[in-house]
């Protein structure tokens, strides 16, 4: 029993560590309305270490930058592992989408500590470190400086040919919901902008292979290579949704006015489509930091 005691009092250390990581790097400020009623005044406000939510809208997962959010309301219970949300922009457009809340759900792939403890809202108030598991949450109002414009949305545009040879014209392309390719140079774990690049190419590899090389090139012309992970193999503790959402959706986007996705192990050649009043972009530092670092490459 002490024992327990001492796993639990561990496991709530290392998520009050996870919140002040994250509270220390983050600018946002928002006002918590609880299922109570009550209301907090956050500062140095993060979900789950982050600054981004990660949602589901029409069946494909979509991280979302906090920063161009002004409004966000669970509309479920407080015991359900999935709620249906409310999420509205700075720009004035809302949406209807399905956050995961229950502390029985896997973590974010990106964060540290997550699932077990249930996910959760920090910051600090004026009595000190803060935070709130999300099925305590009813609303979030988003408090952004007065007179500042949202960041600029870009939706990227793409050609994928598959490895039998179809093309699809595909908009608003994500992977994993992100606008950022994860890979890897060696061990060390990189990423890539996607709104950087012109091209990326996949080499062919075995049914079996958990990696297949890939060469990205920039519109400056820069090329970058390295690995990406494309395992079939069912990861131990992996639910039937995680797993599907990993093997059959590494990108999503819109084709027509059909959602798209497909699997990493299905894609060889990704042609990006550059809007005619876009300039030359700079190199990002690709391979400056592990891309657990930040949230660069990620956007609504």
């Amino acid at each position: 029993m002490k024992r327990k005691g001492l796993w639990g009092g561990a496991v709530l250390l290392a998520a009050l560590w996870v919140s002040a990581s994250g509270a220390a790097t983050s600018s946002l400020k928002a006002t918590i309305i609880d299922r109570y009623g009550n209301q907090h005044q956050v500062d140095k406000f993060t979900f789950q270490g982050r600054q981004d939510l990660e949602i589901y809208v029409q069946g494909q997962r979509r991280l979302v930058e906090l920063v161009k959010v002004a409004r966000l309301r669970f509309e479920g219970e407080r015991s359900d592992e999935e709620q249906d949300i409310m999420l509205e922009f700075r720009t004035g457009v809302r949406e209807k989408g399905k956050m995961v809340t229950g502390g029985s759900s896997s973590p974010h792939q990106d964060a540290v500590g997550g699932g077990s403890s249930g996910r959760r809202f920090a910051g600090v108030t004026e009595l000190g470190p803060f935070f709130i598991l999300a099925s305590d949450v009813q609303e979030i109002v988003l408090r952004h400086p007065v007179g500042e414009e949202p960041p600029a949305e870009k939706i990227l545009k793409a050609t994928i040919i598959t490895t039998n040879g179809r093309r699809f014209e595909v908009d608003n392309l994500r992977f994993h919901g992100k606008k950022r390719l994860d890979f890897f140079r060696g061990r060390n774990k990189r990423f890539i902008p996607l709104d950087k690049v012109a091209r990326i190419d996949f080499a062919d590899g075995g049914t079996g292979d958990e990696f297949r090389p890939l060469t990205a090139t920039y519109w400056s012309g820069k090329t970058v290579m390295g690995t990406v992970e494309a395992s079939l193999v069912r990861l131990s503790g992996e639910t039937d949704k995680s797993y599907f959402e990993r093997v059959n959706r590494a990108f999503t986007g819109v084709v027509g006015s059909s959602s798209f996705a497909i699997g990493m192990h299905d894609v060889k050649h990704i042609r990006f489509r550059k809007d005619s009043d876009e300039g030359g972009a700079d190199d990002p530092a690709d391979s400056a930091g592990d891309s657990t670092g930040g949230s660069a490459g990620d956007s609504q």
